[in-house]
Parts: structure tokens; C-alpha cells; sequence
């Protein structure tokens, strides 16, 4: 604890507002809104396979690293004496390992699986490191939380793609249907209200995948049959920016307005539902509004883009 603490006080004495500001936009990086956007636009409009591969990997290491959390109940540096802690707001739930580490090395990794080009793989290092880097730069997380946020980030991103890979070639469902039991198992161990959330993600995910799999097949590449035909090459580039740019608006607003609408209505059913045990009650919702929120994304999303034609 002594050399960690030191680290962090290191990290400390060479704040200055340059580097405050580069580390926070490396850690503002791999938040919520910035990889939705990005994972929603990759999946949505330019390679359908790469987004599901990369919404496995990340799904399934915020879950994992949830439920680790959750687990060892690892108390952060925020607020320890001699410590400063920057973007607090950001911080929250337990210590080990690094979240926002974790999910940043996910992502990169995915990206240096399906791409594997040098200059992605020496992007992707920096931005793993640097990431990580800034979780103690900002002194919210000890060493040992970021040393596992690598590590897990990469083993777990690995195997996932792996297990990706397998089942949607073989479209051996059935894996990703035992893999969700398990973890709605672990679910009554921990019995925690943020595990409950992410455990609706990635049942949103896996339902939302095996639905567009066998029902919808949209498709996001330049082999789609599209309405639009011109003989001009230039003009065929603009359509398909046209396409997905209108795509991707749709898709941000409605999935925007379908967790607007969850959210404000929840409370609502939990006063009309006169249960003693409202805590329980209410994580139930929390998993369901969830689960409807990314099976909408995964599968409703492209339904949509079938209906209007934009696939």
C-alpha cells in the first residue's frame, strides 16, 4: 500500500494544467457516451460483424469487472489523506480493478484483433497505457487496479472474440445462452444493484444478437441491394454517407427516446406495484428496463433501418 500511495502522490507532484486536461480527455475517452456513440455508428453503419464483435468484448468485460468489484468490495484512493482526487464524479462503485482501464483496453484490443495494421496496434497501445496512466494521474484508482485492468481487459477481450467468433460461425447459440445462465447465477451471490445492470446489458446483447441473426440480417457493407443505383462512382460514395449518416441519427434518437421513456416510467410502475420488498422490485426493473434498452439497439435499431429501407 505504502509504494502504491507513492505512486499516486507522484502522479500528484507533477500536475499541471496541461497534463490535468490531457488526462482528462484520455479518461473521458473510454466513458459511456463516447463508446456508445462509437460502437453504435461502427455496428450500425460500417461493418455490422466488427460492432457485434466489439459489443461482446466490451459488454462482456464491464460485466466481468462488475462482478469482480463487487466482489472484493476494494475501497478507492478518494478522499485518503495526502491524496487529491481529480473527476470524482466518474468514480464510482468499487476500486479493483479499473473500470474505465478495463473497457479501454477491451476496445483497443478489439480494434487491434479485427484490423491487426501496425499503425492500429502502436495506436492502440499508446491509447491502452495512457488511459490507464490517467486513472492514477487523477488518483482515483491504486496501481494494482490498473495493472488487473490491463490484464483482464486483454485475456477476457481474447477469449470473447474467440467465443464470438466460434458461435457466429457455427451459429451455435446455445453457448451464449449458458454463458448468460451462468451469470444470472452469480447474480444471486452478489446481489448488487450495479451487476444488475450490466447483467441486462449483456442479456439485451446476447437475445438482441441471436434475434438479428436469425430474423432481420441487416447489413451495414457496400454489398448491400440498395434502391438507390447510380452509374457515377462519386455519387454512389455520397449516397452510402448519405444512408448512414441518416442511419445513425435515427438510431441515437430513438434509442435515446426508448431509455428516456424507461427511465421515467419505471418509477411510476414501482409506485403502482404495492410490494413489500421494493428493493428487490426495483432491480428487477433496472434489469429489464436494460435489457430492453440494448436489445433495442442490437435488434429493434436494424429492424428499423429494414423497415425504412435503409438497409
Amino acid at each position: 500500500m505504502d509504494i502504491q500511495l507513492s505512486i499516486l502522490q507522484y502522479f500528484q507532484s507533477i500536475r499541471n494544467p496541461i497534463l490535468n486536461m490531457t488526462f482528462l480527455l484520455f479518461t473521458i475517452s473510454t466513458e459511456l457516451p463516447v463508446i456508445v456513440l462509437i460502437t453504435a455508428f461502427t455496428y450500425w453503419c460500417i461493418n455490422k460483424k466488427y460492432g457485434q464483435k466489439i459489443l461482446f468484448s466490451l459488454v462482456g468485460n464491464i460485466t466481468i469487472n462488475t462482478s469482480i468489484k463487487d466482489f472484493f468490495k476494494a475501497p478507492r484512493p478518494i478522499g485518503m489523506k495526502g491524496i487529491e482526487s481529480l473527476r470524482v464524479s466518474t468514480a464510482t462503485g468499487y476500486s479493483f480493478p479499473s473500470g474505465h482501464t478495463q473497457t479501454a483496453t477491451s476496445f483497443w484490443t478489439s480494434i487491434m484483433i479485427i484490423f491487426r495494421k501496425t499503425w492500429i496496434y502502436i495506436l492502440g497501445t499508446i491509447m491502452i497505457l495512457s488511459i490507464g496512466i490517467s486513472r492514477l494521474y487523477l488518483a482515483v484508482h491504486w496501481p494494482i487496479d490498473v495493472i488487473f485492468g490491463w490484464t483482464f481487459g486483454i485475456i477476457f477481450t481474447i477469449l470473447i472474440s474467440k467465443i464470438f467468433d466460434y458461435v457466429d460461425e457455427n451459429k451455435k447459440y446455445s453457448i451464449f445462452i449458458f454463458i448468460l445462465i451462468l451469470f444470472i447465477i452469480i447474480a444471486f451471490f452478489l446481489n448488487s444493484e450495479s451487476y444488475i445492470k450490466v447483467l441486462g446489458l449483456l442479456t439485451g446483447l446476447i437475445l438482441g444478437y441471436i434475434i438479428e441473426d436469425k430474423f432481420i440480417q441487416f447489413e451495414t457493407g457496400n454489398n448491400n441491394k440498395q434502391t438507390i443505383n447510380f452509374s457515377n462512382r462519386q455519387t454512389k460514395k455520397r449516397s452510402r454517407a448519405f444512408i448512414n449518416l441518416i442511419r445513425f441519427i435515427l438510431g441515437i434518437l430513438t434509442l435515446a427516446l426508448v431509455y428516456i421513456l424507461l427511465k421515467v416510467g419505471m418509477p411510476y410502475i414501482l409506485e403502482l406495484i404495492e410490494l413489500k420488498n421494493l428493493d428487490f422490485t426495483k432491480k428487477i426493473l433496472d434489469y429489464i428496463r436494460y435489457t430492453i434498452v440494448m436489445f433495442y439497439g442490437v435488434a429493434g435499431v436494424p429492424a428499423l433501418f429494414k423497415a425504412f429501407k435503409l438497409s
